[in-house]
């Protein structure tokens, strides 16, 4: 019985598998939730296929169709673990030949089709070592990215950190310059920290966001690389079956991210001849004051 078609076994309110299914007195049969979910949005309660009214409030579940239903997905499961996938879902023989035009697992059948007419085929064996060899090269290339990638990554957590010593490097350097001056100073001293603590933000931001950036590009060699590996542990048509798609995964991965210029603080726009130009405004502004006094 287990053996007969999946329509027998299917909710007509869900189109699943019946789960817990119950018996209506006009022989019509339902998960037993999704026929509390349909009286719950109507007036009385009547079967959703026929209309007919319920005699029982609690409908007893359906003991034979439950069984019924078990024993078919138990089957259903065991044919999938035995290997069924690897039968031609056309004339449900086995693959045992791989077609070079078409670069897919076919059967005996298959060969003598319309559709391979003058096709070349190898036996699944044969193609076998190549394609996996084909396959580890590919693998190794993006072991080779993830590693550059890391050490990109790396990098990045380096160069901000020399970004935070430069800044406060720098900001001390400042404040000794501007410590000799009097009030006047203190106040340059104030502009020119902020101008440093701006620069210092915008450009941790920048390498933040290329941090950023190279987190997603691992985490896409990653997971790829994860697809491929489990993949070679598949069985050898699956693998055949799922090889031209992750051979373009490969190909069109993006291309390795490189640092840009400019990452650095110009410590020396900020030290460069500091007491002359602060002296020479200081200046000006004292010149200026006092022809405003005249």
């Amino acid at each position: 019985m287990a053996s007969a078609a999946e329509d027998d076994y299917i909710c007509p309110v869900c189109y699943d598998i019946f789960k817990v299914p119950v018996l209506l007195s006009c022989s019509h049969s339902f998960c037993k939730e999704c026929l509390q979910q349909s009286w719950k949005t109507k007036e009385t309660q009547e079967c959703p296929l026929c209309r007919r009214r319920s005699s029982k409030p609690f409908p007893p579940e359906n003991l034979t169709l439950k069984n019924l239903c078990e024993s078919f997905l138990k089957e259903r499961n065991e044919k999938r673990s035995s290997g069924s996938e690897e039968i031609c879902s056309l004339h449900s023989e086995k693959l045992k030949l791989f077609c070079l035009e078409d670069k897919q697992p076919v059967c005996l059948v298959c060969r003598d089709s319309e559709k391979h007419t003058n096709h070349t085929f190898r036996p699944i064996s044969e193609v076998l070592s190549s394609h996996k060899e084909e396959f580890n090269t590919a693998l190794t290339s993006l072991q080779n990215k993830l590693k550059h990638g890391e050490e990109m990554k790396e990098q990045c957590d380096k160069t901000i950190q020399h970004i935070t010593s430069q800044a406060e490097h720098t900001e001390r350097q400042i404040k000794e310059e501007f410590e000799k001056l009097h009030q006047f100073l203190r106040d340059e001293e104030e502009a020119a920290v902020t101008a440093l603590r701006e620069e210092e933000e915008q450009k941790k931001q920048r390498m933040k966001e290329k941090l950023e950036e190279m987190n997603k590009h691992i985490s896409a060699l990653s997971h790829t690389l994860r697809d491929m590996e489990k993949m070679m542990k598949d069985n050898d048509v699956s693998f055949l079956k799922n090889f031209n798609a992750s051979m373009e995964r490969v190909q069109i991965s993006q291309p390795d991210p490189r640092m840009s210029s400019g990452a650095l603080i110009p410590v020396s726009r900020y030290l460069g001849n500091l007491p002359f130009r602060v002296g020479k405004k200081m200046l000006e502004t004292v010149q200026h004051s006092e022809s405003q006094q005249i």
